[in-house]
């Protein structure tokens, strides 16, 4: 039989002796199920009331909702959905009128429900009672469980649980009580004793007290349980059906690669962690649903840039969101370069290559941006035109690369390193590279010579202060939790790129910007540069603040800007004590030599302005020891 076979089958029993138990992983479509398949199959002998037990905190709760979906039911099935709407209007009023006598205003906030009496058919049909989401309910599965018995045993409805199984089981512990078959409704409270529950009755009639877990207690109260055996081809047809985003081609797209998507609901795929744990493949309807409509926008980009094989794309996308959603692709992964094991590993057919840095960094941490996602499409679209051994190598994952274009090619390419022609991104993918290759034993056909590879980088950072580009320099980027993966050369070449692009240019700009103004506008210098960030005073900033042409008024200012600007950098965890500690020397010596002039030219007030710098200066000598 079919899932939906076995509920109606159960439905249709004259007097169930307990609950049924569907169950299945978290958004596999056993809600959809039921509110669609299962209600349209039973729409002529039954009347389906779904209570959903997400959040509740106390047993009142849900005997409250019981009621409410009852009613709201058998008003829609009377038509008197109106009426009832005009009571509720009426109640919230007389409740809100202070001039009415007490007993009055108290019609206000009765609730109508406590004042229908319920039961288990509406007119000539039974009343199913469905309640969802167990594993997610406040109050103790057991107690729920007591409830849920009362309505099924004993007041004779015909009750489906749903719940993923599995998680309750994982969480449960056995629990003291003195409760299970007969609940007792009055009690309200589910953080009160356990014994005021429901009574585990012995053969002889007499409760005892007993430790029992959800398991046992089911084997009590569940009659049958059922596994959700999802028709993800019904499913994702009507997913597609329904598609609300995008355009008509987009629709046209998604409905063709039909396959690709039911490829990733295929049996499951078992991932063992490093801990031993193993990972299901997750099936999760609702992140599906999700990734389709996030995908557009990603969609878009790669058909305004020509990019083929886009059902390639789709699949590692989805992949991708689903296995974030299921708490499989986590933060800490992003930025890394194994970030992608564990995807692959549940979904074979995940590749790299087919999603963006970028589109993960939206993935992980909802941050979508343009400039990112337009260089690395560029980087995509020269790969894909690149014919050299050398250059497939400069711009692909070492992995990615047939050996022997590495053997043809690694001798030019390691020329080009050294030379400096690689771009910051280029020498991050070649560090990383060098990682892969290690990891899987590959070794290359010559010997990287690190010393080397440093001045290469040193070149490229030396040919970027020239240019002065604005906007982002690095765009790939290596966790610092991954750094015990990486030889020290490595990380310590790594870590000089990604300083100098998230900081070490803006550093060389506000020194250029010194220099300017100590140069050309002295008197107003430090005004011009008093918010500026600096990591480093060297000697062409020594040179250059010395204030010999500028008038008595500006040199008494001079001890105070300094004084203020440089203190607070040297505070920084950046700053370069040592090498700009020589430099202040230099500064203070040629400070010394100016006051030995003024002294014999008997300029009074330059000597005066200058010892006053001077003792600023030895001020922050002393703050760099």
């Amino acid at each position: 039989m079919t899932t939906i076979e076995e509920l109606v089958e159960f439905c249709n029993e004259e007097e169930p002796v307990g609950a049924l138990l569907l169950t299945g992983e978290w958004g596999c479509g056993k809600t959809y199920l039921i509110e669609h398949e299962f209600k349209e199959k039973t729409t002529e002998t039954a009347v389906v009331l779904r209570i959903s037990l997400f959040g509740l905190m106390e047993i009142d709760e849900i005997h409250n909702a019981i009621n409410n979906a009852w009613i709201d039911e058998y008003c829609k099935q009377k038509k008197l959905d109106t009426v009832l709407n005009y009571v509720s209007k009426g109640q919230k009023l007389l409740g809100k009128l202070d001039f009415l006598p007490e007993s009055i205003k108290g019609l206000g906030t009765t609730n109508l429900s406590d004042c229908i009496p319920i039961k288990n058919t509406m007119d000539d049909k039974s009343v199913i009672l469905v309640f969802d989401d167990l594993e997610r309910c406040h109050i103790n599965t057991v107690d729920v469980l007591g409830l849920i018995n009362d309505y099924s045993e004993n007041l004779k409805y015909h009750t489906i649980i749903i719940a993923n199984q599995e998680k309750i089981i994982a969480s449960q512990n056995p629990t003291k009580i003195i409760a299970e078959i007969q609940y007792n409704s009055n009690k309200s409270n589910s953080n009160t004793d356990n014994k005021n529950a429901t009574i585990i009755i012995d053969k002889q009639g007499e409760s005892v007290d007993s430790d029992i877990s959800y398991t046992e207690i089911k084997e009590k109260i569940i009659q049958r349980t059922v596994q959700y055996q999802p028709n993800y081809n019904v499913i994702i047809s009507n997913i597609i059906d329904n598609l609300k985003c995008g355009n008509e081609e987009y629709r046209t797209f998604i409905t063709t690669n039909k396959d690709v998507i039911l490829d990733l609901f295929a049996p499951d795929e078992l991932l063992r962690t490093d801990n031993n744990h193993e990972e299901k493949r997750p099936h999760n309807i609702r992140s599906l649903r999700c990734a389709i409509n996030d995908f557009y926008r990603v969609y878009t980009i790669l058909k305004e840039n020509e990019i083929d094989n886009i059902q390639h794309w789709l699949y590692s996308f989805i992949a991708y969101v689903i296995s974030y959603k299921a708490d499989i692709a986590k933060e800490g992964y992003y930025g890394t370069i194994f970030c992608d094991d564990q995807v692959q590993k549940l979904y074979p057919a995940f590749n790299d290559n087919y999603i963006l840095s970028a589109v993960k960094k939206w993935i992980l941490n909802g941050i979508w941006d343009n400039t990112a996602i337009t260089h690395e499409i560029m980087i995509l679209k020269k790969r894909a035109e690149v014919v050299k051994a050398s250059d497939i190598i400069k711009y692909n994952r070492i992995m990615d690369i047939d050996e022997e274009t590495i053997y043809e090619g690694f001798e030019d390419f390691l020329n080009d390193v050294y030379q400096g022609l690689l771009t910051l991104d280029e020498y991050v993918l070649f560090i990383e590279n060098s990682c892969w290759a290690r990891r899987y034993k590959f070794e290359f056909p010559i010997d990287i010579d690190w010393n080397e590879v440093g001045c290469g980088v040193d070149i490229c950072i030396d040919e970027i202060k020239k240019e002065l580009p604005e906007g982002q320099l690095l765009y790939r980027s290596i966790g610092d939790n991954n750094k015990d993966l990486f030889n020290e050369k490595e990380w310590s070449l790594y870590q000089k790129i990604d300083f100098f692009a998230s900081q070490g240019l803006m550093y060389y700009r506000n020194k250029l910007l010194y220099l300017d103004a100590m140069n050309n506008h002295a008197s107003k210098a430090f005004v011009l540069v008093q918010n500026k960030r600096f990591n480093l005073f060297d000697d062409e900033m020594a040179i250059a603040t010395a204030f010999k042409t500028v008038s008595n008024a500006d040199k008494n200012d001079y001890s105070i800007y300094f004084d203020r600007i440089w203190t607070k950098n040297i505070q920084t965890e950046v700053f370069e004590y040592a090498d700009s500690k020589n430099s202040f020397i230099k500064l203070k010596n040629m400070m010394n030599d100016m006051m030995t002039e003024y002294i014999a030219n008997k300029k009074i007030f330059a000597e005066l302005h200058t010892k006053r710098f001077i003792e600023v200066l030895e001020n922050i000598i002393s703050i760099t020891d």
